[in-house]
């Protein structure tokens, strides 16, 4: 990762040797290449970040869709963008890996151990409630 030196406008970064590439302001062209490469490279962090939360949420209403029974396929995994010191741009898979759907057979419970509690229906209730008041205000009907 490029990164600005202590004095906070030179440019460097050291590669896989141990070398360190630096450029100074002053230089034109090499410094604004890197330049352009550093802010590349944070992009790319911001556009994996963002990846990874629409993954986590998809992935996350569809184990709500398997937990409740429905076959769902599991959403396909982004690919992680690096882009290196000098610049190229490739694609990996993350790491740490992303996690996946968790199929759930039918008759087990949902993953975490939690026990399944039906709800009452709120509008069967208010129904019957009317439905009795009714009755009660007009017996004859």
């Amino acid at each position: 990762m490029i990164q600005y030196d202590k004095d906070g406008v030179t440019l460097f970064y050291v590669d896989a040797t141990g070398r360190k590439f630096s450029h100074y302001f002053m230089e034109g062209a090499p410094y604004n290449d890197m330049v352009t490469i550093r802010d590349a490279q944070l992009q790319a962090i911001r556009e994996n970040t963002q990846s990874v939360a629409n993954y986590e949420t998809a992935l996350a209403n569809a184990q709500i869709s398997v937990d409740a029974g429905h076959a769902m396929p599991a959403p396909a995994k982004p690919l992680m963008k690096i882009v290196s010191d000098t610049g190229e741009t490739t694609f990996a898979p993350f790491e740490p890996p992303l996690k996946d759907l968790i199929p759930t057979a039918p008759g087990r419970p949902a993953p975490g151990g939690s026990i399944k509690v039906d709800t009452p229906d709120k509008q069967a209730i208010m129904y019957n409630m009317i439905l009795a008041m009714f009755r009660k205000m007009f017996p004859d009907a």
